[in-house]
């Protein structure tokens, strides 16, 4: 029996590209160009392969783009899904972080994965509720119950999650999140694959 959410769900991301993901031009450091969180449906498969077996593509992927590429469309396709951008520059040797990733970012990632029930993104979204109210940008109010559907789809998880209300600096409605009773080690896996997104240290 499963005793929680995150039953060794791991997934690799890449830090930022040396090349534009279309062109393969070089992307210069310091350089200005677009970084893009693609997600991609569970099990798709590139049509690139390794000998004679097809690549899987993790759930999540970042994927960088030159400034002439990116204002041109030359963007993700589907089955691919365009999931959150933002500019910023390819970082020197000497940097250990990007400082062009600002909270409009952290929040649009957020808010994007409001409706989705796949464990990887119910996590994901918790541990950027956390991150985010270390920002000062969530405040937690409370406890709410688990819907009749929610109930259904974790009956079978020991403890199940928590459902917690909270406020989004200055929006009024409140948002739900669904807190999966992640260890610390899970939680630093987390944001260590979220820090490899977006290629900055986050928590």
């Amino acid at each position: 029996m499963a005793t929680g959410l995150l039953q060794n769900q791991t997934w690799n991301v890449g830090r930022a590209a040396k090349q534009c993901a279309a062109c393969q031009t070089d992307l210069t450091p310091g350089a200005a160009c677009w970084a893009a969180l693609v997600g991609w449906p569970t099990g798709d498969k590139s049509e690139r392969s390794k000998g004679d077996r097809p690549v899987e593509h993790p759930p999540y992927e970042r994927l960088d783009f030159c400034t002439t590429c990116w204002e041109a469309g030359k963007r993700p396709l589907p089955p691919a899904e365009l999931f959150s951008w933002w500019r910023t520059q390819i970082v020197t040797g000497e940097k250990k972080a990007n400082p062009f990733v600002d909270d409009s970012v952290l929040l649009d990632i957020f808010n994007r994965l409001t409706d989705r029930t796949e464990v990887l993104d119910i996590r994901l979204r918790f541990v950027l509720a956390l991150l985010l109210m270390r920002k000062r940008l969530l405040r937690y109010e409370g406890l709410a119950e688990l819907s009749a559907s929610q109930k259904e789809q974790f009956a079978h998880f020991t403890p199940p999650p928590e459902v917690w209300r909270m406020q989004q600096r200055g929006q009024e409605p409140e948002t739900l999140v669904l807190n999966p009773h992640l260890t610390t080690d899970q939680i630093s896996e987390v944001s260590q694959q979220l820090s490899g997104i977006l290629a900055e240290e986050l928590l």
